[in-house]
């Protein structure tokens, strides 16, 4: 296969899967809250799909990196599994001891699957054809922006039922891709025998932990906006479908960063490009902790153009760096864990101090985690050529 196809393919499956994300990061709180859930118990489930999710990533991509094959098999049996809980939670009714239970299973099985999304690009790599992969993550973001906007407007229409239903036809999507990438070949025997050779462990190298503790911290802040928009933008008057648009243009602003990624990896480090990035979620938390309107929340959201957007294809990068092709998976994997044991915190806590404290101390809280994770991320990730690893 050819490999612009084999690129496009890539940047496909970025597309799907960040819309499965969009449907659990940004609309959990739409279908749960429509089912009778509280913000506490919204929190609590959230944070359970989280935890789950976090103490799958790491086997799944331990297995992922035994053979050169493996990530298609593991990525391929995820996703039917994502569609056969997607299903489940469509046509369970109300709420229950059963839907939370199936629910939680929902997300984590998504939330497993991103490391090995990540981490799919140097298994296209090893075929042969280098991946631009920040314009590939970009497709996710648009994706992301699209569904998120039409999906406000159908649930006014049409019922909280919506989330499951698209997640469906995404998935059905997304384990199509993985079809088609079982016909573009096997690494070559050379690159199998880098993936099962010995490899010293990236967590001993004190700049990749500072980023590990940096990604929790940011994503306290970040995954608290996402996962609380609705209950945002509500607090400043608007409903559902501003949501939705409010989601989309995050996303879209994502865009113009993740596709000139590359570009900006020629003229500045992944190291340098992190430490700028954290400085911007703490901007961007803090502005909307002042907004007192929807134009200001947007104002505030802007700011995702220099922190989130940034952050995520230099962080993957970063990661390969210190870790080498043959840990890729693994690498992926604790940094995606880091960040969701943020995302753990931030909906664990969340509700808990939207119900208790009211939505402004809860901002005022993740504003202060941003601004500590730009701190540990100035101080400890620095440049691979001049860094020493070791604690």
């Amino acid at each position: 296969m050819s490999s612009r196809s084999l690129r496009g393919a890539y940047g496909a499956l970025n597309g799907v899967y960040w819309m499965l994300c969009c449907l659990a990061y940004s609309f959990s709180s739409n279908f749960l809250l429509g089912r009778g859930y509280s913000n506490s118990a919204l929190g609590a489930i959230v944070a359970a799909g989280y935890i789950l999710g976090l103490a799958l990533q790491t086997p799944a991509a331990a297995l992922a990196d035994r053979t050169a094959r493996a990530p298609l098999a593991v990525i391929g049996g995820s996703t039917l599994a994502v569609g056969a809980v997607t299903a489940a939670v469509l046509f369970l009714p109300g709420r229950g001891p059963v839907l939370t239970a199936v629910y939680v299973l929902w997300l984590a099985l998504i939330i497993m699957l991103q490391p090995l999304v990540n981490a799919f690009a140097y298994y296209i790599e090893r075929l042969g054809t280098a991946i631009p992969f920040g314009v590939c993550r970009a497709v996710g973001s648009l994706t992301y922006g699209v569904l998120a906007a039409v999906l406000g407007r159908v649930i006014l229409r049409t019922g909280v039922n919506a989330v499951p239903a698209a997640g469906l036809v995404t998935a059905a999507l997304m384990l199509a891709l993985m079809a088609w990438f079982s016909r573009a070949g096997t690494p070559s025997p050379a690159a199998e025998r880098d993936i099962s050779s010995g490899a010293g462990s990236v967590l001993k190298d004190s700049r990749f932990r500072a980023l590990l503790i940096a990604a929790v911290l940011l994503f306290f802040s970040h995954s608290f906006l996402s996962g609380y928009m609705l209950q945002i933008v509500r607090g400043v008057g608007g409903d559902d479908a501003d949501m939705g648009m409010l989601t989309m243009y995050v996303a879209v602003l994502e865009l113009p960063t993740m596709f000139l990624f590359d570009r900006l990896l020629r003229r500045f480090s992944c190291a340098g490009m992190l430490r700028f990035a954290a400085v911007f979620f703490a901007v961007k938390n803090l502005l909307v902790l002042v907004s007192g309107s929807l134009g200001g929340v947007y104002g505030g959201m802007t700011f995702q153009l220099l922190g989130y957007a940034l952050f995520i294809p230099a962080s993957v990068r970063y990661a390969g760096e210190l870790s080498g092709p043959q840990n890729a998976n693994r690498a992926q994997a604790y940094v995606t864990a880091l960040s969701t044991l943020g995302s753990v915190c931030a909906s664990g806590f969340g509700g808990v101090l939207i119900d208790a404290l009211g939505l402004k101390a809860a901002l005022a809280v993740t504003s202060a985690s941003a601004c500590l994770g730009a701190l540990v991320m100035a101080l400890g990730v620095r440049d691979k050529k001049t860094a020493k690893p070791g604690a």
